[in-house]
């Protein structure tokens, strides 16, 4: 009697070690350790994707530009100084020659414009900051994607292998052992159809190959990973259902998506005062000692001034117009993002709870079933009891279920990934009590 192995899909994918071992047997018989291949979870994915990715480097290089900013808009304009030398004094006294005459300095007071400009500087540093926690969360959603792309492809490449072997060991697909008490007659219109199984499965196999090691190098590049460093990935498995929407809406103002919005027309609001105070030039104190012929003989004269400019032709309305237009833009996009920022939260939910409930009716209603009419079918076949047609009808609606139900369990994960990002949390922060 012929002994099926029936697939078990990828059971043994629920077990998470942190290492694998690869053994080798040598000469002596003893298996011993030849090294140890780094499992990779999600979590370590994402931390390596954070720490060498260099689209953070631009976030922190900007951050760097807006401390700058801040530092110099609380910086005094420097003063001038105004030195002066003559010949006057030299005609009045007869005496002749040059000598200097003057000393002037001249401080600008900018007054109320340094304190606004800081106000300015502050919010843009604010939203440079919160645009770096938004770009950490758009590169996990990303790590995430690359992650479960070749999860799904690894499991699809151990399935198909499984369909391989199991179509290998169908009757008239191989040799017949001696040991074998039943001896299964095929017809050829049976034998040909089994050999179109068998390639069929050859096909589905360099496919699943091809997506596996296209998987593979999208994973490789954004952990820069070398190109010869062995890769295994934690167990694929479905995400844990979602809070109550009502939870996630209540942290939804502090999205940092939302909170560089927020901080941007917080700047722009700032930036009419500064406009404000820039229409017309900062008052100037001028200190100056003159040297001057009075009485018969030189003296030393000392004083003191205010310069203000007169706006007499040019009011400089432009600008403070131009900022109130950009304060007006900055408060509609803030607008914008807060619909859309609860539009993606809905649907992001909404899309979680409906998956997870597909794949576990499909677990449940159609893969179960499907195994188990694929075991009956083989064992039929194998008796002579059912045709041909039977086997590969229940070949294709099992494997046809197993590959689906990977692939729900990909966009499950994913839909979780998109959670996450709408929520504006991640999976390396434990302090957060709600995750999706």
């Amino acid at each position: 009697m012929f002994r099926f192995i029936l697939p078990l899909g990828l059971a043994a994918l629920f077990s998470t070690p942190v290492f694998s071992q690869t053994p080798s047997k040598p000469d002596g018989g003893f298996l011993v350790q030849v090294r140890d291949v780094k499992v990779w979870s999600l979590a370590d994915s994402i931390r390596r994707a954070l720490d060498i990715a260099p689209e953070l480097r631009v976030a922190e290089a900007e951050i760097a530009a807006r401390e700058a900013e801040l530092e110099q808009a609380g910086a005094w304009p420097n003063p001038t100084i105004d030195v002066r030398a003559d010949n006057r004094p030299g005609i009045e006294d007869g005496s002749g020659g040059s000598n200097f005459t003057q000393l002037a300095l001249s401080q600008p007071l900018p007054l109320r414009r340094l304190a606004r400009q800081r106000v300015v500087a502050e919010a843009n540093l604010d939203s440079a900051r919160e645009r770096l926690r938004y770009r950490q969360l758009l590169l996990e959603r990303e790590a995430a994607r690359v992650f479960q792309a070749l999860q799904l492809a690894t499991a699809k490449h151990k399935l198909t292998r499984e369909h391989m072997r199991l179509v290998a060991e169908s009757p008239g697909a191989s040799r017949k052992t001696r040991a074998d008490r039943l001896v299964r007659y095929l017809t050829p219109l049976e034998r040909q159809r089994l050999a179109i199984l068998s390639e069929e499965a050859s096909q589905a196999m360099a496919i699943a190959e091809r997506e596996q090691k296209k998987a593979l190098i999208d994973f490789r590049a954004l952990l820069a990973l070398p190109a010869d460093e062995p890769v295994e990935l934690a167990a694929p498995s479905l995400p844990a259902a979602p809070a109550g929407l009502d939870v996630y809406v209540r942290t939804l103002e502090a999205h940092p998506s939302l909170s560089v919005a927020r901080k941007e027309y917080e700047a722009a609001q700032a930036g009419i005062a500064v406009a404000e105070s820039q229409r017309y030039a900062v008052p100037s104190l001028n200190l100056f000692r003159e040297r001057d012929f009075l009485a018969g003989q030189r003296r030393d004269v000392t004083g003191i001034g205010v310069s203000v400019q007169l706006p007499l032709w040019n009011t400089n309305n432009g600008p403070v117009a131009k900022a109130g237009a950009e304060a007006g833009r900055a408060q509609a996009q803030l607008a914008i993002e807060q619909r859309d920022a609860r539009s993606r939260l809905e649907q992001a939910h909404s899309q979680l709870l409906r998956l997870l409930e597909q794949t576990e009716r499909l677990r449940t209603n159609l893969l179960e079933p499907a195994r188990k009419m694929y075991t009956l079918t083989r064992r039929g076949f194998a008796a002579g009891e059912l045709n041909v047609l039977a086997l590969v009808d229940a070949s294709n609606t099992y494997f046809n279920a197993h590959a689906r139900h990977l692939a729900l369990q990909q966009e499950s994960a994913l839909a979780a990934a998109d959670l996450r990002l709408a929520v504006g949390m991640t999976v390396l922060d434990s302090q957060k009590e709600v995750a999706p």
